[in-house]
């Protein structure tokens, strides 16, 4: 298992006092495994240096930190759209692997999104806050963070390699300073 993030990648929103917005990703995993070490990752203990992705794709348990948000933001809905389907079983789970990032306190890796199916092109879906465990809390409409943190996708197959899709989120930023 490693967690990856994009290669320099920074906590902010281009908003400046409050807002709403949608953060969108387009994960092209051929053109990421391509790219070699400068296919666009980075490895979360070395951010400024590239890290290759392996031919064959994440493995079961990787982690790619899809957007990094700061402390205010709260993220209301999560979605994602298949452009290239993968072709073999390959499921993601959208959530927050942290326990400290937000006001729930508690790290849920599937809190948006559990086991989406990343085989066949033209497939989406968009889950709300409290269709999973995100929403069961006194933030009424969205999951709000507390500290810099991320929106994470978990890998749970080996061998995801094929897949382009995009991510994206609802968020707002609430000036909680």
């Amino acid at each position: 298992m490693a967690t990856y993030q994009w290669k320099g990648a920074g906590y902010g929103l281009p908003i400046t006092s409050g807002g709403a917005m949608r953060l969108q990703k387009k994960i092209d995993l051929p053109a990421i495994i391509a790219g070699g070490a400068d296919g666009g990752l980075a490895l979360v203990a070395t951010p400024t240096v590239g890290s290759a992705l392996a031919t064959t794709g994440f493995t079961g348990a990787d982690i790619l930190e899809a957007f990094w948000v700061p402390k205010g933001t709260l993220v209301r809905k999560v979605g994602v759209y298949v452009i290239t389907g993968e072709g073999g079983v390959a499921t993601i789970d959208i959530g927050c692997c942290s326990a400290t990032e937000t006001e729930d306190l508690t790290a849920d890796d599937d809190g948006w999104m559990n086991a989406f199916d990343l085989q066949t092109a033209g497939v989406t879906l968009a889950n709300t806050d409290a269709t999973l465990a995100f929403g069961d809390d006194t933030i009424p409409g969205g999951v709000l963070y507390i500290t810099n943190g991320s929106i994470d996708i978990t890998f749970n197959t080996a061998l995801t390699a094929a897949a382009i899709f995009v991510i994206w989120a609802d968020v707002a930023w609430l000036n909680i300073e």
